[in-house]
Formats: structure tokens, C-alpha cells, sequence
């Protein structure tokens, strides 16, 4: 039985659910021109749009979430499962692997590339203290954040897929070492929403945040 929490879905988080969407269709769009050898101009701009109705889609879809977890300022009654602290744990993984990626950027730009960076550091910051934000909301069995990881987790693996198969894609000839690393790296982001989903989805995680003080079984006696 859903809560009212959870029928009633606000525009705060259509929202939270179309940003990662658009940026997930900023990023195939161009990954699909490469892959098809298109070389068209402006996708980032076509697919960002139809990212963010993809990520409330998503957000829609998986809006069941929210009638599970602990109520502020409640508190889970037990402890989290391995499925709960591993994806937790993976959030936080996320975001320190953006911070790397960052400050790989930053240690090999140069002149204008070097702005680049500098300006995509307030953004990967905002993206770090999401995560790990996201993280605390998980272990404390927050709806919410639950919803928030599996959506974020949806649309950022259909990115990191785009790039994959960009990566393997025959029509690049990179150079074999740098071709390995950035196939492993696509691989890693593939791998890490796939598995936080995964986690979030599974039965131990959905044990875990129906103990957590959700809406209550129906009592069987009169």
C-alpha cells in the first residue's frame, strides 16, 4: 500500500530525476554520432532534453521506492545489510573516482584546456558531496536517497554504456595503451551504477528499508 509520501510525487523530484537524465543525454548523443560515424554537430543539445524526460521516466518508474524507508527523524531499528553498506559504499566510491578523474584532468591540461578543468571543478565538487550525501541517506535507510541512487544509477550507466561501446568502437584507431586505459576506465563506470542498482534492488536492501520504519503490514488481527 503506497504512502501519501509517495503519491504524491512533487516537481522537486521530477526534477532531481531529470538532471541526471540530461546530462546522461548530453553525453550520448555525441557518443552515438562516433559509434555511427555520423559526425553531426549539436547532439549534446538534442539529447539533453531528451535525457531529462528519460530520467523522469525513470524517477516515475521507480517511484514505489519512496513508500519504503525510515521517517525524519526516525532511525532504522537495525543494522544495514552488506547489500545496503556495499552500495553505500560504492556512492562513495563514485565520488572519489570523480574527484581522480578531475585532478587527472588537471594534472595534464594545458591553456585552455587547463580552464576547462578549472570550471568543471565546482560541478565535480556539487557531484562528490552528492554522493557521499547520498551515501549517509542509504545507510540511514532513507527512501528518498534510495530512490535518488537507483534513479542517478539508471541514467548514468546508460551513459557510461554509450561511451563503452564508443570506446569499441571499430572506427577509432587510438593508440593501443591509451585505447586499453580508457576502455577500462568506460568499464569501471559501466560497472559501479550497474552494481549500486543492483545493490538498492536486491532483497537484503529492500529487507532493510521495509525494517527501516516504512509504512507498517497491515495487522491480520481484529
Amino acid at each position: 500500500m503506497s504512502t501519501p509520501r509517495a503519491a504524491a510525487f512533487p516537481v522537486l523530484r521530477l526534477a532531481s530525476a531529470a538532471v541526471p537524465g540530461a546530462v546522461s543525454g548530453a553525453v550520448i548523443g555525441p557518443e552515438m554520432s562516433a559509434i555511427l560515424g555520423l559526425h553531426v554537430g549539436g547532439l549534446a543539445t538534442v539529447g539533453a532534453p531528451l535525457g531529462a524526460v528519460a530520467g523522469v521516466l525513470i524517477g516515475v518508474a521507480a517511484r514505489a521506492l519512496l513508500g519504503q524507508g525510515t521517517r525524519h527523524p526516525g532511525r532504522a531499528g537495525h543494522r544495514a545489510s552488506w547489500a545496503t553498506v556495499s552500495a553505500a559504499c560504492l556512492l562513495v566510491g563514485g565520488g572519489v573516482l570523480a574527484a581522480a578523474l578531475w585532478d587527472a584532468g588537471r594534472r595534464q591540461a594545458v591553456e585552455m584546456d587547463g580552464i576547462l578543468v578549472l570550471v568543471l571543478l565546482p560541478p565535480v565538487a556539487i557531484l562528490v558531496a552528492a554522493l557521499v550525501t547520498l551515501a549517509v541517506g542509504v545507510l540511514r535507510r532513507r527512501a528518498t536517497a534510495r530512490w535518488a541512487a537507483v534513479v542517478a544509477s539508471v541514467c548514468v550507466g546508460a551513459a557510461a554504456c554509450a561511451r563503452l561501446l564508443g570506446e569499441l568502437s571499430p572506427l577509432a584507431t587510438p593508440d593501443p595503451v591509451e585505447w586499453r586505459l580508457s576502455v577500462l576506465q568506460a568499464a569501471l563506470l559501466v560497472a559501479i551504477p550497474v552494481a549500486i542498482t543492483a545493490l538498492l534492488l536486491s532483497p537484503a536492501a529492500r529487507r532493510d528499508f521495509r525494517a527501516g520504519g516504512g509504512p507498517a503490514a497491515p495487522s491480520s488481527s481484529g
